[in-house]
């Protein structure tokens, strides 16, 4: 009996170990977006504070292509020893198991969940001297006339942001147009050439702050903090309207709890830190930590949400 307890306690004390690398072997931290968008400036504020809380450093690695999908393959091929973490998105894993048929990975059988970390809204935008001041105007225009609304690419939250608003009022004659990132589709919508556009507080704020653009609405059920004045568009005439894009981070398939639990306990601890927070706000990001059943409960209720978004729009991306 006493053996058997000695090595039950073996167990759990391997079990909570501190993670211990041969070399001082770095944490890899997967960012599968290119250098300068909002995973990778979330991704390296939170790398620093994760080396102090693991007693280990933390690297970023920036894997981009084929919307974070190659990335994300990359990381569920790897060992499951807690070396290589990946900062999952909402495009990664609720959205693109609908949009390509030959992913690399599959979204639940190749990863365990550790945390949602980030959930930001999308703003709806217009140029500064747009004749639609408001979301009404946009709508009773729409009803009219045929208007275009630009995105950062086919399948993006931007893209699908118009796409629901279509959905919901079936009415309104929109036009997608899809662009290579957020940047050449926001010079377009400040020329004049797209009448509105979609996409994350990082890419608008400053533009919104300089008087150049207008905010109309977000896409959360709540007001955003860096934009309290604006309101939801669940709260302008589209009920039920939600859409937050959101980060996570996911180890590859096999992961102990164990290691999961660490990450989690300093998920937590960096959490804490109001400098920290601070920073992220200001760079136009929303903290949102949420681990254990409530993040898988709302993984699998995003999945079945943006495959039907997906499934109605048409889109096909491979």
């Amino acid at each position: 009996m006493k053996k058997i307890l000695r090595a039950s306690l073996a167990l759990c004390a391997a079990a909570i170990a501190p993670l211990a690398f041969a070399d001082n072997q770095a944490i890899e931290l997967v960012v599968p977006f290119a250098t300068g968008g909002s995973t990778d400036i979330y991704a390296r504020f939170l790398a620093k504070e994760l080396s102090a809380e693991m007693k280990q450093t933390v690297i970023v690695v920036n894997k981009p292509g084929a919307g974070g999908g190659l990335g994300a393959g990359a990381v569920a091929r790897s060992a499951p020893d807690g070396r290589t973490i990946l900062l999952g998105t909402i495009s990664t894993h609720a959205i693109n198991p609908w949009l390509y048929k030959d992913l690399t990975y599959d979204a639940n059988k190749d990863f365990v969940p550790v945390a949602k970390v980030v959930a930001m809204p999308n703003v709806l935008a217009v140029r500064a001297g747009s004749d639609i001041k408001s979301v009404d105007d946009l709508v009773s225009k729409a009803r009219t006339m045929d208007l275009t609304f630009g995105s950062s690419g086919g399948g993006t939250t931007s893209n699908l942001s118009g796409e629901l608003m279509k959905q919901m009022k079936p009415e309104m004659r929109l036009t997608h147009v899809p662009y290579r990132g957020s940047a050449p589709a926001v010079a377009d919508l400040m020329g004049g050439h797209i009448a509105f556009q979609f996409d994350n507080l990082t890419s608008l704020l400053s533009h919104i702050e300089s008087g150049r653009l207008r905010a109309l609405a977000v896409s959360s059920l709540q007001p955003s903090e860096q934009l309290p004045g604006v309101r939801p568009l669940d709260a302008q005439g589209f009920k039920g309207f939600e859409l937050e894009s959101w980060f996570a981070l996911f180890l590859p398939r096999g992961a102990a709890a164990g290691t999961v639990a660490q990450y989690t306990d300093a998920l937590k601890k960096v959490y804490q830190k109001p400098e920290f927070l601070k920073q992220i706000r200001a760079a136009g990001i929303t903290p949102s930590l949420v681990y254990g059943p409530d993040f898988e409960k709302f993984l699998q209720s995003e999945q079945a949400k943006w495959g039907e978004v997906v499934r109605k729009a048409g889109i096909k991306l491979n």
